[in-house]
């Protein structure tokens, strides 16, 4: 038994010892191969993790935009980025323009107001100069000088007050001979940069050609009548002036320090320039001052006479236009009274006028418009005006309808007018606002009289409709007999209830109502028993209703036999509705002593 466990504990030995080797050779293979498949894991992993990417490139950016810049390649740099910054501000300006207006609010405010300025300083010269050289026997000269010669006024004051202008300048580059920055003096002249910039380069090529100079030579001045062109050039740039005048020769210093100060600031975009002229933006203000104005200087002892007439010529001015304004005031106040006098209801007995202070005297009726309105609607100022008005009773048709509209108040759908002294109403109304109008119309003031003959009763007209409506009733009878037809009992019971109605609202009205039953039969069989038939059709019918509470006294019977057919008796349908009982409804004013006994019907 020891030896067979002996073997058997070999046995298994021998089978692990195999995978015992496996396992370290597994362990030995991870510890070589391991960290640079980790390594390499981590690498693939951040590569495809855009998010890790972006934060890598992130940390280096900036690094590498100054390492770029530090290289002297900023224009490629640009170039890249320039359509992505232009398309970032156009999707900020689009979804919110504040922002970038709020960021440009420091350089804008300034640069506008500088503007604006320059632009009135340069304004009101021209003004002082033109009013001094128009009030002066000199400027009545030049204006016969521009009318002779048909040149503007203010060019011939130029020509002779004008020292000399800087009307233009420009800033060109000198290799390519293209424009990098241009200003214009306000009021002057403006050519084409580009083409201006084209001559000045092909006069020099022909000058260096024709003349055999060297090409380090530069064209200098032009005179053109009273135009002259200096130009002045640097180791990239050229300034170029176009003067009227003469300019003095330290003019030609500052274009100097100018252009050097151009070429200190600008030198890597000289150097680099590939035709866009947006980096020189920025040397705007620097050649802007080079435009320059300088008038003759005028003797002392004519400065105080001629600033004498000048004052004296504004003081003039002042009092033309105060005079003219009071004259304009003084006729649209008489406008206005003119005006008032003819408004309703306001009487102007006198007014007068205490500075600026329009005193009024008069009467107005409390329905009349307000005075301060109408001045105000004037186009006058109301307090100017003092009102003394004194309140009174207007006798004005305007006034008396607006005093009974006022009083009445007439129903939706009805117009007082008054004419004369009496008062039209227009329209419908019921009976109780009639009643009113009848008794308070005689003491409105300014009424006399009533024309009620464009007013309709509503109550009226309901009783009308009522009384159509009961006549076009047809009560039906069987062939040769006085009892109603089956089914007929529906059409009797509504026509009870419209002769009731009839009589409740024809009372408040001092109307009588009177129901004649008219009987008619048919021409089956003969007249003789036909007039007698139709008479019991309508006493039928009278006993029925009184039976249910109408009063005898409205309701009279009456045959007529064949003599009033509702139909032609040629065909059934006719002889049927011949066979009936109809309505007629008459209307009668009331006695008082009926109106005051009159009750509605029960």
């Amino acid at each position: 038994m020891p030896e067979q466990a002996q073997r058997r504990a070999f046995e298994a030995q021998a089978q692990e010892k195999p995978t015992d080797n496996n396992h370290a050779y597994e362990e030995l293979r991870h510890l070589i191969v391991a960290p640079e498949q980790e390594g390499i894991a981590s690498i693939q992993d951040r590569l495809d993790n855009l998010e890790k990417r972006t934060e890598d490139v992130s940390v280096v950016v900036a690094e590498a935009i100054q390492m770029r810049r530090a290289k002297g390649d900023d224009l490629a740099l640009a170039a890249a980025l320039a359509p992505t910054i232009q398309e970032t501000l156009r999707e900020s300006v689009r979804r919110d323009p504040h922002v970038l207006a709020d960021a440009l609010f420091p350089v804008m405010g300034p640069a506008i107001r500088k503007s604006i300025a320059e632009t009135l300083r340069g304004m009101l010269e021209s003004f002082n100069e033109a009013l001094e050289h128009s009030l002066s026997w000199r400027g009545m000269k030049w204006r016969i000088e521009a009318f002779r010669t048909g040149k503007p006024f203010a060019e011939i004051v130029m020509m002779h007050s004008l020292l000399y202008r800087v009307e233009q300048v420009f800033l060109i580059h000198r290799e390519t001979g293209l424009v990098l920055n241009h200003v214009v003096a306000p009021s002057a002249p403006a050519q084409d940069a580009d083409m201006v910039a084209g001559l000045l380069s092909a006069i020099q090529q022909f000058a260096r050609d024709s003349f055999q100079s060297g090409t380090t030579e530069n064209l200098g001045n032009m005179t053109f009548d009273e135009l002259q062109i200096r130009v002045v050039s640097g180791p990239n740039a050229v300034i170029a002036a176009a003067i009227r005048g003469h300019a003095p020769e330290a003019y030609n210093l500052a274009m100097n320090e100018t252009l050097e100060d151009i070429q200190r600031h600008y030198s890597s975009a000289l150097a680099h320039f590939t035709g866009d002229p947006g980096p020189f933006r920025a040397a705007e203000p620097q050649i802007a001052r080079l435009l320059e104005t300088q008038y003759r200087e005028k003797p002392p002892e004519m400065r105080r006479p001629r600033a004498a007439m000048i004052a004296g010529a504004i003081a003039a001015l002042l009092v033309l236009g105060w005079a003219g304004y009071s004259t304009y005031l003084l006729i649209e106040w008489s406008r206005f009274l003119s005006a008032m006098r003819n408004q309703p209801g306001i009487v102007v007995v006198s007014h007068t006028r205490d500075g600026r202070t329009v005193h009024i005297q008069g009467f107005r009726d409390p329905l009349s418009e307000d005075p301060r309105k109408l001045i105000s609607q004037a186009g006058l100022d109301p307090e100017q005006a003092d009102l003394q008005f004194a309140p009174y009773y207007s006798l004005d048709d305007a006034i008396v309808a607006r005093r009974a509209t006022v009083l009445l108040h007439p129903p939706a759908g009805v117009k007082l007018t008054a004419k004369d002294g009496e008062l039209i109403p227009e329209g419908s109304a019921p009976q109780n606002w009639i009643t009113q109008l009848e008794e308070k119309a005689p003491w409105i003031a300014g009424i006399n009289r009533l024309d009620e003959s464009h007013l309709q009763n509503s109550n009226l007209q309901e009783l009308n409709a009522l009384k159509n409506n009961l006549e076009s009733t047809t009560l039906l009878f069987p062939l040769g007999r006085a009892e109603l037809e089956a089914g007929q009992e529906t059409n009797l019971a509504q026509a009870e209830h419209s002769i009731r109605d009839l009589v409740a609202q024809a009372t408040p009205l001092r109307q009588s109502v009177t129901v004649e039953l008219v009987g008619h039969t048919d021409i089956t069989g003969v007249e003789a028993s036909n007039l007698p038939l139709s008479r019991q059709r309508a006493d039928q019918i009278r006993a029925a209703l009184l039976r249910n509470g109408i009063k005898s006294a409205t309701l009279l019977p009456r045959g007529v036999g064949t003599s009033q057919p509702l139909r032609d008796d040629g065909t059934e349908e006719g002889r049927r509705l011949n066979r009936s009982v109809t309505f007629k409804i008459t209307l009668s004013p009331l006695l008082a002593a009926e109106t005051a006994g009159a009750a509605p019907a029960n």
